[in-house]
């Protein structure tokens, strides 16, 4: 999996200690309860001004409600 980051020039054992650190993977799972906290479920899953968009087809409709401010 690290191999990924040799394509964008991340070395690898660089990454995979990254990965690997107890800090990482506590934001991962705080951001995670966060998510479901907040009803969020799939991805990609975006909150605009609490206006929820879920899927690739809605990023257009993300574009737009930035561009207008809402509907």
């Amino acid at each position: 999996m690290v191999e990924i980051g040799k394509e964008i020039g991340i070395d690898p054992v660089a990454l995979a200690a990254g990965i690997a650190a107890a800090s990482v993977k506590e934001r991962l799972k705080a951001e995670t309860d966060k998510a479901i906290a907040q009803g969020i479920f799939g991805s990609p899953f975006i909150l605009v001004d609490g206006e929820p968009f879920w899927g690739n087809d809605r990023l257009g409709d993300v574009r737009d409600w930035l561009k207008t401010g809402g509907w």
